[in-house]
């Protein structure tokens, strides 16, 4: 194991046990009030302590995190997945029981609510959807189905609720597509599942340019699985292998950032589909799925737990440029929300108890 990977397990491990030892101290303080004969006092209160309401979603957060519950997963849809924020309007992607290749014609729901968790509209969409995204040029919300082959995508104009399905050509890497980002006007989509070749390496497409023209998604090709990066740990050059090409978002620099979440890293494009490109990344030691910057001291965080858990998680004052980011259950410790260090790539969890964390977002307060 490298020093950096080993110090990430230290630091990740280390953290874990002091909010491990949160949670125990939570449940015995809560175990004392009930079982306790001290008398205490019984004025009302309208205010949960904030340890006290993360404990009671069965999860705990660093000192000066506040957990609040925002939605739970229903029957009519289950498994929540993305998570986007459309002016003062949420929207959950549900995948529901779907096969992620499509071989089983079922529908995921995509759910509109308001600030406050009511549900406003639900949409069905083909597949097993785990793409949200909306054009800020258009207003429209794009989907994408079906990550491990078969992709779909599809916009919805949640106003009223039209759904326009566009077809992929057949994918060079033979699995499908992921994330979506849009960023400088061009719409950017993650090739996932790839296919690799007899040593292990993806040559083909990480991230491609797509562009709708007559129900058809063009793609062009923006970063190829086995690139050439500057890994900014070490200020050395790598070459890349995009084993797992997922989540996408945009940092606060600008740049077009993919978290390649079995290969443990973030990769970085500046001025991305362009001749200027520039390609880096920081190895992070764990499989993270969605990574978002805070872009205001003022905000929260969205976070969805694939298990049917909906969580807002706030702190008083952020940093803005702190970077969050979140570990699924197929990590090697699953299942918290954390923040990165860039200079390092150490991970310090701040938020544990989770599942499978699979959808985050920072929002700033409006």
């Amino acid at each position: 194991m490298s020093s950096t990977r080993f110090l990430v397990s230290w630091v990740k491990r280390h953290s874990l046990m002091l909010l491990c030892s949160m949670v125990a101290a939570v449940m015995l303080i809560l175990t004392g009030c009930t079982t306790s004969s001290t008398t205490v006092s019984t004025t009302p209160t309208t205010t949960t302590p904030p340890a006290q309401e993360a404990a009671s979603l069965g999860l705990a957060a660093l000192p000066g995190y506040t957990v609040t519950l925002f939605a739970r997963q229903t029957s009519p849809y289950t498994n929540p997945d993305a998570d986007l924020v459309v002016g003062s309007h949420v929207f959950i992607d549900y995948q529901n029981v779907t096969a992620k290749d499509c071989t089983d014609n079922k529908t995921s729901t995509i759910v509109e609510y308001n600030m406050d968790g009511t549900v406003v509209k639900t949409f069905a969409v083909p597949g097993h959807s785990d793409g949200l995204r909306v054009d800020p040029a258009t207003g429209l919300l794009w989907a994408t189905s079906c990550e491990d082959g078969n992709p779909k995508l599809v916009t919805l104009d949640a106003s009223n609720g039209t759904i326009t399905p566009y077809t992929f050509p057949p994918t060079p890497h033979g699995g499908g597509y992921d994330d979506l980002c849009f960023l400088n006007g061009m719409a950017f989509i993650a090739a996932s599942n790839p296919n690799l070749n007899s040593a292990g390496v993806n040559v083909f497409p990480a991230i491609d340019k797509v562009t709708l023209r007559n129900g058809k998604a063009v793609l062009t090709p923006v970063l190829m699985g086995s690139a050439t990066a500057t890994d900014l740990t070490t200020n050395k050059k790598v070459t890349l292998n995009e084993i797992d090409p997922d989540s996408m978002t945009v940092d606060t620099k600008g740049e077009l950032v993919l978290v390649n979440q079995a290969g443990s890293e973030l990769v970085f494009l500046q001025n991305p589909g362009t001749p200027q490109q520039k390609v880096s990344r920081i190895p992070v030691g764990d499989q993270l799925d969605d990574t978002v910057w805070a872009t205001s001291s003022q905000g929260r965080l969205l976070v969805v737990d694939s298990a049917g858990l909906i969580v807002w998680v706030s702190l008083p004052h952020f940093v803005p440029g702190a970077v969050y980011t979140e570990a699924p259950s197929d990590s090697g410790t699953g299942g918290f929300v954390g923040k990165v260090d860039l200079t390092t790539g150490f991970i310090t969890p701040v938020v544990i108890g989770l599942t499978s964390p699979t959808g985050l977002l920072f929002v700033p307060s409006s």
